[in-house]
């Protein structure tokens, strides 16, 4: 598929909702729901359930594969403020996300595995209205492993010659900067996250999916900090990130590191056809219109650049 997505809802699998009332709850209590991402043994889900209810958040959404749990109905049963996600067919990390944040009612989603636990007594009517007053495209957690070793979580921007690379480092500072969320997880903002159109669900790998809505986020002059009070811990390691430049890669590259700002606009020069022949592991014709697809994308969102990769990694401070 050439076509890049302009918004969240360009892209709408089907999928059926169990239990819970949309509309209803968070807003009372916290500004903020909670999309409950799912992956490994099942009982991780049931126990972070029902941590989440005892902080007190009243509107989750807890989003499924495309198998119903025998157990859904009773977990449905006994958490009304649950609202569990059925999907009809397989759906990568983008689409879920996507789907996730139309679901919630919050202004805020703070999204998260079932393999991860809370690990801070921090989360308080105070935090959320400072989450609420920092008003950022996505606010990232500090994240430990399983024997509590800080996870290099937050990213940076490097350039080298020509070459753009991602350093990942632990965290240091209240409200430095990140690159992207890492493991997707954070608080975000459901009215940035849309602005910016969401995850891009046509690029399949987890890791360009990631690190191209960060981009994104920064390119488009919205930000991306760390927030110490947030704390996370895995349950077991922390899943490793595929970071080899295939196909999606090049998609990744056409929207992220390829446009030149100049002006007030972003732009695709033809002259970068050749640069993406020679890294897009396509064949010539279907590198051609993926190229075409990428040019239409950036004409369409040319007002919405702040900057282009190069000037990001070169004005880049992680305290600013």
């Amino acid at each position: 598929m050439n076509t890049i997505p302009l918004t969240l809802d360009a892209y709408r699998p089907t999928y059926t909702v169990l239990g819970g009332v949309r509309g209803s709850g968070s807003r009372d209590r916290f500004p903020v729901s909670v999309l409950l991402l799912n992956r490994g043994p099942r009982l991780y889900r049931a126990a972070m359930i029902q941590e989440l209810v005892k902080v007190g958040f009243d509107s989750i959404v807890s989003m499924e594969g495309i198998s119903d749990s025998p157990e859904l109905e009773g977990l449905a049963s006994k958490h009304p403020q649950v609202r569990f996600i059925c999907m009809h067919d397989d759906c990568n990390l983008g689409a879920k996300m996507n789907i996730g944040m139309r679901e919630s009612t919050a202004p805020f989603v703070f999204v998260l595995w079932n393999d991860l636990r809370l690990a801070t007594s921090t989360l308080s009517s105070r935090f959320f209205d400072k989450v609420l007053d920092l008003d950022v495209a996505c606010l990232v957690p500090t994240l430990s492993d399983a024997a509590g070793s800080l996870v290099p979580s937050i990213s940076n921007p490097a350039q080298s010659g020509k070459a753009f690379r991602v350093v990942p480092l632990p965290p240091s500072a209240d409200g430095e900067k990140s690159l992207y969320p890492f493991d997707a997880c954070g608080i975000y903002s459901r009215e940035k996250f849309t602005m910016l159109g969401g995850y891009d669900w046509t690029i399949d790998n987890p890791y360009w999916q990631k690190l191209d809505f960060g981009m994104r986020t920064w390119l488009w002059g919205e930000k991306i900090q760390y927030a110490q009070a947030l704390r996370l811990k895995y349950e077991s390691n922390p899943p490793a990130d595929d970071t080899t430049p295939n196909i999606d890669y090049g998609r990744f590259w056409l929207k992220n590191l390829a446009p030149m700002y100049r002006g007030d606009a972003a732009t695709l020069p033809r002259s970068r056809l050749w640069s993406y022949m020679l890294r897009s592991r396509r064949n010539p014709s279907a590198a051609l219109d993926e190229f075409k697809a990428a040019r239409e994308w950036v004409d369409a969102c040319a007002y919405r650049f702040k900057a282009d990769a190069t000037r990001l990694a070169d004005l880049w401070d992680p305290l600013s």
